[in-house]
């Protein structure tokens, strides 16, 4: 098994990845060494990174000996010409490996720039992961559920290299080893929900009415980038933190524990980020 941590800006990096956690998870993280960093954005195109950034994270990546790992999000047409001019424009170098979560992403990045490495992100599971059922699963049977072979077959069809996932309450996505194909679980944070709808931007607006009427339309300062606050709900006891326009949880550890034999690989959070 190996890392991958996810950074913000270039600093420098743990020696023990397990350290970006509370002593907990690193009591259930098996020692393992540091291979990639991940970077960019999974939830939110308005916080997708530029061409400048995206050079000098790779550039720290190959300085530091690691695989830059480029984490994309859902897209709108305007969010689909972004990579694809982030694409075009890191012709010639050495591009960093594609995290994608949206399939006109993943049709774009197949039939453009075949030669871009591509990994299926967490966002394709669609696998339960309501934090609500986390805490009464009973995770002793699981991988032995899901509804996910058909899905990683298509996966396949399209050339990832990787099928990177939360660990579901279902447990099946990662499947059994295939040759060529590494499996990736990110810890120790969890997104519950996500969309387009961003109630951090909503509130920038200046009026109620156009918080509701106008947000999506309205342009993004990223004013959430770096900040999360917890989220209380009565339906559910474990902790929720929002970030930008994503809801997450702390997945419990029996739940990562039975999963975390399937991994080839696991993506360190120091905190739930959009």
């Amino acid at each position: 098994m190996e890392y991958g941590v996810f950074v913000s800006e270039t600093r420098e990096l743990p020696a023990d990845p397990r350290s970006l956690c509370s002593a907990e998870w690193q009591k259930l993280l098996p020692p393992a060494p540091l291979r990639a960093i991940y970077f960019g954005s999974e939830f939110c195109e308005d916080l997708f990174p530029n061409l400048a950034q995206v050079e000098r994270f790779c550039d720290w990546a190959a300085e530091s000996g690691l695989e830059a790992v480029l984490l994309t999000p859902i897209v709108t047409p305007k969010g689909l010409a972004a990579v694809d001019h982030l694409l075009r424009g890191l012709a010639g170098r050495t591009s960093p490996t594609l995290v994608v979560n949206d399939w006109g992403v993943m049709n774009l990045a197949r039939n453009a720039y075949p030669g871009v490495r591509r990994r299926a992100g967490r966002l394709m599971n669609r696998g339960l992961r309501d934090p609500r059922l986390a805490q009464l699963q009973d995770c002793r049977d699981a991988g032995t559920r899901g509804r996910a072979q058909g899905l990683r077959s298509l996966l396949l069809q399209f050339g990832v290299e990787a099928l990177e996932t939360d660990p579901d309450l279902e447990g099946n996505f990662l499947g059994e080893q295939v040759p060529g194909l590494q499996r990736v679980l990110h810890f120790p944070y969890s997104f519950a929900a996500t969309g387009r709808n961003c109630l951090v931007k909503a509130d920038g607006a200046a009026s109620a009415e156009e918080c509701f009427t106008k947000g999506l339309g309205r342009s993004c300062s990223g004013q959430c980038r770096g900040r999360w606050h917890e989220v209380a709900r009565e339906d559910t006891g474990l902790p929720l933190w929002r970030s930008g326009n994503t809801i997450f949880f702390e997945v419990p550890q029996p739940v990562a524990a039975a999963q975390l034999a399937r991994a080839d690989r696991v993506v360190l959070y120091q905190r739930p980020t959009a």
